[in-house]
């Protein structure tokens, strides 16, 4: 099915899509400009975008994480090596899994015993994410490693 600029402005104005999207509610009276064909864009992103989870991004010596609790535990992880409680404290440490998929690991941790751990920052709503939950158990059978959710 094929419809003008005009028809299809007027079904997102029905449906009350595409105001401040992609064109202006006007869309179909816009001058033309000759680059455009007759439509003007605007900006997608106006206002911040809220995250999927509801997480705030902050920073922290320098270094930016994806919410504030990954933040509080990087910052008792760097408590503990300080304290000599672990020798090596990683960051976002990538796992390749079959299928050409990757886990990428919030924290990954040497203990003075030298015993690994993985560490990923999780709220409950992200503990119950299905692809989450598939990348969990590959860990568990290809690596051999159980992810600690903190």
């Amino acid at each position: 099915m094929r419809m003008t600029e005009e028809e299809y402005a007027e079904l997102m104005r029905r449906r009350g899509e595409g105001r401040g999207r992609f064109f202006d509610s006007g869309c179909a009276s816009a001058q033309n400009d000759g680059k455009t064909g007759g439509r003007r864009i605007v900006a997608a992103a106006d206002a911040p975008k809220r995250s999927k989870y509801g997480n705030t991004r902050v920073e922290i010596d320098g270094k930016k994480f994806d919410s504030i609790h990954e933040a509080q535990v990087y910052d008792e992880l760097m408590g503990r090596w300080m304290a000599g409680q672990l020798q090596v404290v990683m960051r976002q440490v990538p796992f390749d899994l079959p299928g050409g998929i990757k886990y990428v690991a919030d924290f990954c941790t040497v203990d003075k015993d030298g015993r690994f751990e993985v560490l990923d920052a999780k709220s409950s709503i992200t503990k119950r994410n299905r692809v989450y939950i598939n990348k969990k158990k590959q860990m568990a059978a290809i690596w051999g490693l159980d992810i600690k959710e903190v």
